[in-house]
């Protein structure tokens, strides 16, 4: 899996508004809707698992519409946070059992400092199943636990 960048730190206990992901936005793909409101809440649980406090919050836009880094912390902002990870959906593909196609998932998130609009951390990583015993979801679970436990 690709390394987290890590521009700064983050204090232990600190409060991270998760704002749920843009949906991805492949032309024709069904799967893609829904897709950011389910990374986000995934990145949301995982990170509550660790050392910081995570809080899902609403998308302020539609969740196929871009949701700049400025928007996202001047939202977080509004909301008393800290910290705000913003992030999109790149792929999201669920194929039916035993048909031997891959599963496909892909995200980029960044981990941004409210104060300054600063990016404390970045991760992008597209990837597929080998086999098709896998989930998109499970996909990107694991990507949030590698996000979390390099923060």
């Amino acid at each position: 899996m690709p390394p987290v960048v890590k521009r700064g730190q983050v204090p232990a206990g600190a409060e991270i508004a998760v704002i749920m992901f843009r949906d991805c936005v492949i032309t024709g793909q069904e799967d893609c809707d829904g897709s950011g409101n389910t990374a986000g809440s995934i990145f949301a649980r995982t990170l509550a698992t660790g050392a910081h406090k995570a809080v899902p919050v609403s998308r302020p836009v539609d969740r196929k519409e871009s949701l700049s880094d400025d928007a996202a912390v001047t939202y977080a902002r509004s909301k008393g946070f800290r910290y705000v990870l913003n992030g999109e959906v790149d792929e999201y593909y669920r194929v039916a059992p035993f048909t031997y196609r891959a599963e496909r998932a892909g995200i980029s998130v960044r981990l941004l400092q409210v104060s300054d609009g600063a990016v404390v951390a970045f991760f992008s990583q597209r990837t597929h199943s080998a086999t098709n015993l896998t989930t998109p979801d499970k996909m990107i679970e694991a990507m949030a636990e590698h996000f979390r436990d390099s923060l």
